[in-house]
């Protein structure tokens, strides 16, 4: 059970602690759970309200008294702090008050000084792409050795990393946790804050370029990962990417590294007994899944097969970060290797909906040049020789990359052999006039979108039994919905 301590919350935010005469001389006072909404707080607990851009937590200071929350945190700025002090001379069950300069350090400030009392192992998970499909296969993996836990959702910025590490389980073995950003120095924030035994880059991406700059600057972003990184800790990075290989030769001695990769690359890697992990003998059916066996220079006579029962190429690298987590853990491998087959899609990331007629790959929850790719290739892996139809909606925040990335992608539509594609955002303006531009891609081409809306009646009068459709794109542009209006007509023919 966590107990959170009145003294322990003064220390690690330096805020001033005050209390009624009662609380102040109960020496087993505790909260269970820090929180951050009084939506679902509960008794006892530390309620921490945040600012934002448009919200100011203190405005639910007294609906947080009325839950009888067992502490309040408020700024020293904050206007209704001075009634609220004035209440503890007069209500003896009034609840705690811990004074900060801000809310928002002083909470993660609390998960700093939480994860330096818990015993986990914390394996930090980023990158541009994947960092959920990899910290979800991880867990998979170990789950069954240890007692592991995961980031919930995307719990995984400045607000979702604390309340992660804040919940974590104190008899817990592992904590998995994903490290995101969209501004410049969020991941320096957040490993100082996780303090990863393990940290994992899964590859260098164009995702958010609009904030953080060049291909250079997000390296520079991602690999900052390094700086919570414990002293003895490892980092794991993906060796098929020239930008973090680079890095690594640089580097080399600033932090122990090894590697995952492709067979191909692993005699480069491998120079002067750099640990790599790799995969032989990869095989994908769309009925059967994924299948491989794992290798390693750590251990040259041994192989793990890994399956997975979902058909996707992307999830070799996953699986292979997992071996190698596992292997950094002293775990059994062949114990580890079948964790994998436990694996399933999330919600929105490559699921695959089998109706009566047709087939729908939706991975509309967010999108990337890389995801994009991956996406394109799962579809042709598992339409065959049906018809694709494809929704590709925008891919956001790629900066100075975007007309390139979305231009790129319309040979991407024609390796894949998508049939009949549909464009949904400005952004697809530029794959748009690329598709028009080349003759063998000119009849693929089904129109330009402003909306998932607009799009929609076109995509129902299109669709054919034996279709196969994949509808991938950012959030922004909400393309689940056309995944729930197909779904209507579709599901029950």
């Amino acid at each position: 059970m966590t107990r959170f301590l009145p003294a322990q919350l003064k220390l690690w935010t330096k805020g001033e602690l005050f209390q009624t005469g009662a609380h102040a001389a109960d020496p087993e006072r505790y909260y269970p759970f820090i929180s951050t909404d009084t939506r679902t707080l509960a008794p006892g607990e530390v309620f921490v309200p945040l600012r934002g851009d448009h919200f100011d937590g203190h405005d639910f200071l007294e609906k947080a008294i009325d839950k009888n929350a067992g502490m309040i945190v408020c700024e020293r700025c904050a206007a209704a702090l001075s009634d609220i002090l004035e209440r503890l001379r007069h209500d003896n069950a009034a609840p705690d008050v811990l004074v900060v300069d801000d809310t928002w350090q002083a909470y993660q400030d609390m998960a700093k000084g939480f994860r330096a009392v818990i015993n986990a192992n914390v394996i930090g998970v980023t990158g541009s792409v994947g960092k959920t499909t990899t910290r979800r296969m991880i867990y998979q993996m170990i789950t069954t050795q240890v007692k592991a836990e995961q980031s919930e959702r995307n719990f995984n910025n400045q607000v979702g990393l604390p309340r992660t590490i804040l919940s974590t389980c104190p008899e817990t073995d592992v904590l998995v946790a994903e490290l995101a950003m969209d501004r410049r120095g969020e991941i320096s924030k957040l490993t100082k804050i996780a303090v990863p035994d393990i940290g994992i880059v899964t590859g260098i991406g164009m995702s958010h370029a609009e904030h953080v700059g060049s291909m250079t600057d997000i390296l520079d972003e991602k690999i900052s990962i390094v700086e919570g990184i414990k002293d003895n800790g490892i980092l794991i990075v993906n060796g098929d990417d020239p930008l973090l290989e680079s890095w690594v030769m640089e580097h080399h001695n600033r932090i122990s590294v090894w590697y995952v990769a492709s067979e191909h690359n692993v005699g480069r890697l491998e120079r002067d007994g750099v640990p790599v992990f790799w995969a032989e003998h990869v095989h994908v059916d769309r009925e059967d899944g994924l299948s491989f066996i794992g290798r390693s220079n750590l251990a040259p006579d041994e192989r793990w097969p890994i399956f997975i029962p979902y058909p996707g190429v992307h999830l070799v690298h996953a699986a292979l970060f997992g071996l190698a987590s596992a292997y950094i853990l002293g775990l059994n491998m062949q114990e580890a290797a079948m964790g994998a087959k436990r694996f399933v899609m999330t919600e929105s990331r490559q699921e695959w909906f089998r109706l009566p007629d047709i087939d729908i790959l939706n991975d509309a929850y967010n999108a990337a040049p890389e995801s994009l790719g991956a996406a394109l290739r799962t579809t042709q892996l598992l339409a065959g020789s049906r018809r694709i139809l494809a929704v590709i909606g925008g891919m956001r925040e790629l900066g100075q990359y975007s007309r390139r990335a979305h231009q790129d992608a319309a040979s991407d539509i024609r390796d894949a052999g998508v049939d009949s594609v549909f464009l949904v955002g400005s952004e697809t303006e530029a794959t748009r006039d690329a598709l028009l531009e080349d003759e063998a891609t000119r009849d693929r081409f089904s129109g330009w979108f402003e909306s998932s809306a607009q799009a929609l009646p076109f995509i129902l009068k299109e669709l054919s039994p034996g279709d196969f459709l994949l509808i991938k794109g950012s959030r922004y542009y909400g393309l689940e919905h056309i995944l729930d209006e197909v779904y209507k007509v579709w599901g029950s023919h």
